[in-house]
């Protein structure tokens, strides 16, 4: 093939000779079929095409790649002839139709006037004065002339194309085409083209289709409906492209591929028209590809590039006010590597309605989502967007956008992966929705194109950003995967992560990795379950998408953690601001037990944003779901710090003048998270302090992620079903009445109107002011639940534990509220079934406690004297760590505080919520069924099981990878399988990611963690103190009756030794326990007094005394198993009875109640132990039993033997009976204050009376019932008028530590020791910590006093206050 040669300045002209010569050379018409016939251009297979120069494909084939369905069969062009002469008409065809290109040129010299003297041997033009002028030498018109002889080649002659504009070509059935046109010449057939097209269809013969419109256009796009939203938006992206202009030199002679092969309908050069000085055709032997052909003409590398070659980003030049592209790299020497790195990402939901009468919504939305950007919140270093179009990376990138917060945006993002489309040397971004990254780094960036056209994921590289290796910086990789839930969508998601995956791992195996963006993996196990009996996706589908949501763990090596999963399960952070105000996951009174598993911290919540609930619409999907992710392969670099979500500012503009008023700027909510980079180039010590700085960590743990056997047990969904089928789980109407008392109790205590007389609704959260502080210049008055049912694990017959926090004392607090109750329990307003009804008040070790019930549910209320804790609730749990200051508070108020403490971090640090629900009641299940579940009796009690489920839960989401995604049927067999194999004689259970006991063990390991002692038979810690072991209780036997059944346990699961979980469930603990056994210890109880609750009381107390019992047995007989079940046996043939008795007594309210039961101990020998041994050890154990009898008899406070009576023997097996388990509840009796044990706390002591019972409640009682109790009045005279009042102990130590001015070792602290009386210790040496084995309670100092002259400066008793000057 002739090569095609750019167009030179004009040369000078060949002599006249060697013109005539190449004429004569030029193909004769005697060559051709005689007579010419034109043949009809009828043929679709072969065209005559203008083709542009490669190196302005690019932008036009960004987009022809995705829009134009001939994009694989034709290369950019201009049709000059299409349809042309069939394939074997073009030989004959081509061989005339340079002759019309000669023909017109001669025809336009002769109109110049331009002559040929061949006596001379030149050209020659008329002059001015008529007559001919010499002005070059001739030339020919080249090697496919004829007929004419030479001609002259001038500027007038070449062929200029010019695309500027846009235009569509409306057809039948919905199909349109998108081009672009010269928008000045478009149907001017003077234009360059339309001539040259005339001139060779005029050659050819076709005379009639000269006369006939022709409209030059390159085609860009096809569309179906020119009314639809999608075919206005393409149409403005097209109008976006550069103005694209060149010279024509060729046209190109095109015929298509008609073969079998995979090019079969592939436009292939046949050959080349030129248009240059030397006019002719050239023919390929046969057709080749048009790449080819373009490599063998001008040299041509390809288009197509490696994926892995980088784009350079673009970078806004401040001083030229425009985006330039950084191809020197002029940031790279401008920035350093950061020590912290945030990096964000947001789906800023596209537009997908075109209209004139929305751009006023669209700039609104617009705003609120810079403004939402420029939050503190969301300004990261690196931010990725999804769904963006041109029109709103133009409002927000574009410098004609003079506003504050488009200059901000410029400013905080120097770079960018995409400059504004509007800007004259850019491009339209390639699809309707697109990812672009803005970033304070410099990057080089490639697309990862994915299976489905408009899919792939942007790979960027920041050289800046690395470890103490440049060469190995960080690479991002931004994705939005396919949005969807149907068998074929799951399918491409997976695809689509594997193919990130893989690239990652193939191209930057040493890297560290940062994958962020919409990874739209449907969350909510409610929504995938629904689509599944829908028949949207089958079970297999189900299972695929579980594994796309462990793909990144199941990869071995890669070492990606989720920032969502370490943020909140290892560092704890609360939320922020932002957050709590708009998301109710902290909900106290058990709203986010709605949430179902993988609803956590979501991203897209159409119950709680409005514009996800408009785009769903109804009848839609409606469930949260955590589609926005961030996803860290931190290789010792990157160290993930805290995680928070953002996009909670709202519209704040009247609805019809733009963006809707509240509503907010996109469906989803965004992610950030922040990152401390760690140069590995420092000592170790300087590794670890820099990994304690970030606050990360990187949990070593030998948990393994166990999955039962095969079949119905591993089968997603099954525990949840089994656990319905045995009705483990509460139905919804039970939930909705325990809120509802909840909500009825709530109001009784605040004196608020009941929740059905409220002329609004009450509010979800019970720590509102409006709610809890009855007067504006009062404290707040929490009411907030703990236990199991503000977990979420609450059982149909679980008690509600009520905490009730505030500024005045015990007494007052329990004074005011039982005159609420009873004014509550005969008011009208509240029906009977919400008409309160007091059981009984009990004082204890952890103080006051009252007992009652609203409709049919037993409630423990309990207070907390705190007002500097009530007055920043909830806030004060997430942003108060141990240490701080507002914990310096007396050991019993620390006590009753300790739940609320712990239910909030487990809360907040829990991976999944939904997930360990389901887990924990499940063990709870089966701990009951086997008789393990009864913290009193040494066993497992509902913080236990927290705790340890806890530490599995998070070992298995931040040791396997980080990834989110365990199942719950996983996370039981993990469970058991972890606990089974547990040393519990050497090894303590603790949340080992928890940051504050991380801190200690990093320290000094465990044993600065917690001091364990050898009466301690096992350890599980809570957060928070006093108290740090919840097993206290816990004995030898208990702790390996524990370990049997979680071997067994395991067994089952792993081993396939049951079928279904509703069989591992079910169990029979209780049968076999009577019947494994030869010999038991039997406690039998009776109590047939009047009081109900003494009886519960003589039998509680009884019950509490066991533990000692099973250590007695253990000391005095160490070869005897000791198994106790922690529940009372009746005899089957009198239960009914005495249940009728019961039932009848509590009706009428009078006569004795009759109660009698046993407690069962199995007694089982070890095989070593000798008969002898097995004598002396019965001996022993009668001896023990003596003893108990002996111990609970004589104490007058609870056993009152006209009422009561218990006696303890070693019965055998026969000797049992037809005993049962005792399924009654406690008995249930009025409350009689002659029954208070006591009206004080130890509290009140130490806790100013705030003397609001009065103010909160104008007729509060004068007088309290009971014998040899005083009248409020006289009780409370002292505090109602206290005089100046005394600085805490709390306040003066911190003063004497921290006062710069004060040399705290100069100072003691006098304390009253339980034992000793008054004892001194120095100031300096004084501990606060809870944990600390020689933590005194602050309410036990009596003094601070001066070495140095022995003088008292601050003293409790006679309060003297020379540090602040309190007190008298």
């Amino acid at each position: 093939m002739a090569s095609t040669v750019p167009s030179p300045e004009p040369a000078s002209p060949p002599p006249p000779a060697a013109a005539a010569a190449a004429a004569a050379a030029a193909p004769k018409p005697s060559s051709l079929k005689s007579p010419w016939t034109p043949p009809p251009l009828s043929s679709h297979n072969t065209a005559l095409a203008i083709i542009p120069p490669p190196h302005l494909w690019a932008p036009i084939n960004a987009l022809r790649s995705l829009y134009d369905k001939a994009y694989t069969k034709w290369p950019p062009h201009i049709n000059l002839v299409y349809p042309f002469v069939e394939p074997e008409d073009l030989q004959d065809t081509m061989e005339l139709a340079p002759r019309g290109v000669l023909e017109g040129r001669r025809k336009r010299n002769e109109a110049r006037g331009i002559k040929l003297d061949e006596g001379a041997q030149a050209w020659t033009v008329g002059g001015p004065d008529g007559k001919q002028q010499q002005f070059g030498r001739c030339h020919p018109g080249g090697g496919g002339g004829g007929g004419g002889g030479p001609v002259v080649f001038e500027e007038e002659d070449k062929v200029r194309v010019r695309l500027d504009g846009v235009g569509v070509f409306e057809h039948r059935k919905k199909h349109n085409t998108i081009y672009r046109c010269d928008e000045t010449n478009l149907t001017s057939t003077s234009s360059s083209l339309s001539r040259l097209r005339a001139e060779i269809l005029g050659e050819l013969g076709y005379h009639q289709q000269v006369e006939g419109e022709y409209k030059p256009h390159m085609t860009i796009a096809q569309s179906e409906d020119s009314r639809s939203s999608a075919h206005k938006f393409l149409v403005e992206k097209v109008g976006l492209l550069p103005t694209v202009e060149w010279e024509v030199e060729q046209v190109w002679v095109l015929v298509r591929d008609q073969s079998d092969g995979p090019s079969k309908g592939k436009m292939k050069v046949w050959g080349t028209i030129n248009l240059g000085e030397e006019v002719g055709c050239s023919i390929h032997e046969n057709p080749v590809d048009w790449e080819e052909a373009l490599k063998m003409d001008a040299g041509w590398e390809g288009e197509e590039r490696d994926v892995e070659e980088m784009q350079r980003n673009w970078r806004f030049d401040e001083e030229r006010g425009v985006w330039v592209r950084d191809d020197a790299g002029k940031g790279e020497e401008e920035t350093k590597t950061p020590e912290l790195l945030s990096i964000a990402s947001w789906n800023v939901l596209a537009d997908f309605e075109h209209s004139s009468s929305s751009s006023n919504d669209q700039e609104a939305r617009y705003r609120l989502i810079l403004r939402n950007l420029l939050s503190p919140s969301a300004k990261a270093d690196i931010l990725l967007l999804q769904e963006v179009t041109d029109s709103f990376l133009c409002f927000i990138l574009s410098p004609s956008n003079t506003s504050p917060e488009s200059q901000a945006l410029r400013h905080l993002y120097p770079y960018v992966s995409h400059p504004p489309p509007s800007q004259p040397d850019a491009s339209p971004l390639p699809n309707f929705l697109n990812q672009v990254i803005l970033s304070k780094h410099p990057f080089s960036w490639s697309w990862l194109p994915f299976a489905r056209k408009h899919k792939g994921s942007v790979i960027a590289r920041f050289p800046t950003i690395h470890g103490s290796n440049p060469g190995q910086p960080l690479v991002l990789a931004a994705v939005h995967l396919s949005h969807g839930l149907t068998d074929m969508t799951v399918a491409a998601k997976k695809g689509e992560m594997q193919r990130v995956i893989g690239h990652l791992k193939e191209k930057f195996p040493e890297n560290p990795w940062v994958v962020a963006g919409d990874f739209n993996l449907t969350s909510s196990s409610w929504t995938v379950e629904q689509a599944v009996k829908a028949g949207k996706i089958s079970r297999e589908t189900m299972a695929t998408l579980n594994s796309v949501e462990r793909m990144w763990k199941e990869e071995e090596g890669l070492g990606v953690e989720d920032a969502w999963v370490v943020g909140r399960a290892a560092l704890g952070e609360g939320w922020t601001q932002e957050e709590e105000d708009i998301m109710d996951d902290r909900d106290e009174e058990g709203e986010d037990n709605m949430l179902f598993s993988g609803e956590q911290g979501a991203t897209y919540d159409p119950t709680r944003n409005d514009v996800a609930a408009k785009v769903v619409g109804s009848g839609g999907n409606m469930r949260p779901q955590r589609y926005d992710r961030i996803l860290v392969r931190g290789q010792q670099v990157l160290r993930i710090g805290r995680f928070n979500r953002f996009g909670f500012l709202k519209s704040d503009q009247e609805k019809g003048q733009g963006h809707e008023m509240g509503q907010y700027g996109s469906d989803h909510w965004g992610v950030r998270c922040l990152l401390k980079i760690v140069q590995q180039d420092t000592t170790e010590q300087t590794e670890k302090a820099a990994e304690e700085k970030s606050g990360a960590t990187t949990l070593e743990t030998s948990i393994k992620l166990v999955t039962p056997l095969d079949g119905p047990l591993s089968e997603p969904g099954s525990l949840k079903e089994a656990m319905a089928e045995l009705n483990i789980l509460p139905s919804q109407e039970e939930t909705d009445k325990r809120k509802a008392a909840f909500q009825a109790l709530k109001a009784i205590l605040l004196d608020t109107p009941p929740p059905s007389q409220s002329p609004q609704p009450p509010t979800t959260d019970l720590t509102t002011t409006s709610e809890t502080q009855p007067r504006s210049n009062q404290p707040p008055l929490i009411i907030t639940p703990v236990g199991s049912f503000a977990l979420g694990v609450h059982t149909s017959s679980s008690d509600i534990d009520v905490l009730a926090i505030g500024p005045f004392s015990t007494t007052t607090f329990f004074s005011l509220a039982i005159q609420r109750l009873r004014r509550a329990s005969s008011s009208p307003l509240y029906s009977q079934e919400h008409q309160p009804k007091i059981l009984r008040r009990i004082s204890s070790s952890t103080g006051t406690m009252l007992e009652l019930s609203l409709c049919q549910i037993k409630f423990d209320l309990q207070y907390c004297p705190a007002a500097h804790i009530a007055s920043h609730w909830p806030r004060i749990l997430s942003t108060a760590p141990p240490g701080n200051a507002v914990w310096s508070l007396p050991a019993l108020t620390l006590t009753k505080l300790k739940a609320a403490r712990d239910l909030d971090y487990l809360r907040r640090t829990v991976p999944d919520l939904a997930v360990f629900r389901q887990a924990h009641r499940a063990v709870r299940s089966w701990a009951k069924g086997r008789g393990v579940y009864a913290q009193r009796f040494g066993y497992l009690g509902g913080i236990q099981i927290s705790v340890m489920l806890a530490r599995v839960y998070k070992a298995l989401a931040l040791g396997a990878g980080g990834v989110s995604g365990v199942g719950v049927e996983e996370l039981v067999a993990s469970f058991f399988e972890e606990y089974a194999q547990f040393d519990w004689e050497k090894d303590m259970v603790y949340d080992e990611v928890c940051p504050w006991l991380r801190l200690k063990r990093e320290k000094g390991g465990e044993k600065e963690v917690y001091r364990r002692t050898g009466r301690e038979a096992m350890v599980v810690l809570g957060w928070f103190g006093p108290g740090l072991n919840t097993s206290g209780q816990a004995s030898v036997w208990s702790v390996r009756t524990l370990k049997d059944e979680f071997k067994r346990a395991r067994d089952l699961l792993v081993k396939g030794e049951v079928k279904s979980w509703k069989e591992f469930l079910k169990g029979s603990g209780a049968e076999e326990f009577l019947t494994g056994y030869k010999s038991y210890v039997k406690v039998d109880v009776q109590y047939w007094g009047l009081s109900s609750s003494k009886g519960a009381q003589f039998v509680g107390w009884l019950e509490s005394r066991c533990v000692m019992l099973l250590v007695d047995l253990h000391r005095r007989a160490p070869g005897v198993y000791v198994r106790m079940w922690p529940g009372r046996f009746v005899e089957a043939d009198t239960a009914s009875q005495q249940a009728e008795n019961d039932e009848q007594t509590a009706t009428e309210g009078t006569g004795p109640r009759d109660y009698q039961a046993s407690y069962l101990l199995g007694l089982d020998a070890d095989t070593t132990t000798s008969k002898e041994d097995l004598k002396l050890a019965l001996g022993a154990i009668q001896t023990a039993l003596q003893r108990f009898e002996e111990a609970i008899r004589s104490d007058e406070k609870y056993f009152d033997a006209s009422s009561s009576w218990m006696s303890a023997s070693i019965v055998k097996r026969s000797e049992l009976r037809n005993l049962q388990l005792d399924t009654r509840n406690d008995w249930v009796g009025e409350y009689t204050p002659g029954e208070d044990e006591s009206d004080s706390d130890p509290e009140d002591d130490d806790e100013e009376d705030a003397s609001l019972l009065e103010d909160l409640d104008d007729t509060a009682p004068k007088k309290k019932k009971g014998k040899n109790k005083k009248p409020i009045e006289e009780t409370q005279q002292p505090r109602l008028e206290p005089g100046p009042k005394l600085r805490s102990a709390g306040d003066v130590m911190n003063r004497l530590r921290w006062d710069s001015a004060i040399d705290s070792s100069d100072y003691v602290v006098g304390y009253e020791d339980r034992f000793l009386g008054v004892k001194e210790r120095a100031l300096d040496m004084w501990k606060t910590e809870q944990t600390d084995e020689e933590f005194i309670p602050q309410h036990r100092i009596v003094y601070f006093k001066r070495r140095s002259d022995g003088q008292v400066v601050w003293d409790r008793k006679t309060k003297k206050d020379e540090v602040f000057g309190s007190g008298l």
